[in-house]
């Protein structure tokens, strides 16, 4: 029992550092977003759409692939989407680093503890489940509506940050993620995101 008591505090000093990873995203206030921030509040998506969800989902597994989805970032830091569109080769390393993350992590825990926590992240990453698509789907929603919330919609700091024109197109875009769903209330949200990202580009004289 000591042995698991010691694998459990190990486990949350990488939880520590996921707090501490900062994403291209703002808060309102102007610091930087964080993954721990980003799951926190994709998790409480998730609790507030489900609800109204169209098809049958488990719950408690959104609310776990929530928890589990970046936490390969913790050692290997963001990648932003602007970076992997413009650069696969980002991409590509960032897939590798994450594998080879989480095989590590899955080697700190417990077997059967640390063979879940890796099953949900490999779950994440597939995208073969329903409950891995609505997790993705809102994950992108969340990153969106994240990306205008800095200082009540100034998005011009989107052009600063690395391949910043890309988040145009992001911001701007409707997700293939969320339109296979059938899902109307998500399709719902990612329309209001949409406009609001249309909205503050347009408050901030930045053409698309």
């Amino acid at each position: 029992m000591q042995n698991k008591v010691a694998q459990i505090l190990e486990f949350m000093k990488i939880l520590d550092k996921v707090c501490l990873v900062k994403r291209a995203t703002l808060l309102s206030d102007g610091s930087s977003e964080t993954d721990s921030s980003h799951s926190f509040k994709l998790a409480w998506l998730l609790m507030l759409v489900y609800p109204y969800l169209k098809h049958e989902y488990n719950f408690t597994r959104l609310l776990e692939l929530a928890l589990v989805h970046d936490i390969a970032e913790a050692e290997i830091g963001d990648c932003p989407k602007a970076v992997q569109r413009a650069n696969p080769q980002a991409k590509k390393l960032k897939d590798a680093n994450e594998l080879a993350a989480m095989q590590k992590y899955k080697e700190i825990l417990p077997t059967e503890l640390g063979a879940r926590i890796y099953d949900l992240w490999r779950e994440y990453e597939d995208k073969k489940t329903p409950e891995s698509r609505l997790v993705t789907a809102l994950d992108k929603v969340d990153a969106n509506l994240q990306a205008n919330q800095h200082k009540n919609g100034d998005v011009r700091y989107w052009l600063e940050c690395e391949d910043g024109a890309q988040y145009l197109t992001i911001n701007t875009e409707k997700k293939q993620v969320v339109a296979v769903l059938d899902e109307p209330i998500i399709e719902k949200l990612e329309d209001a995101v949409i406009e609001l990202s249309l909205d503050n580009l347009k408050k901030c004289g930045i053409a698309v």
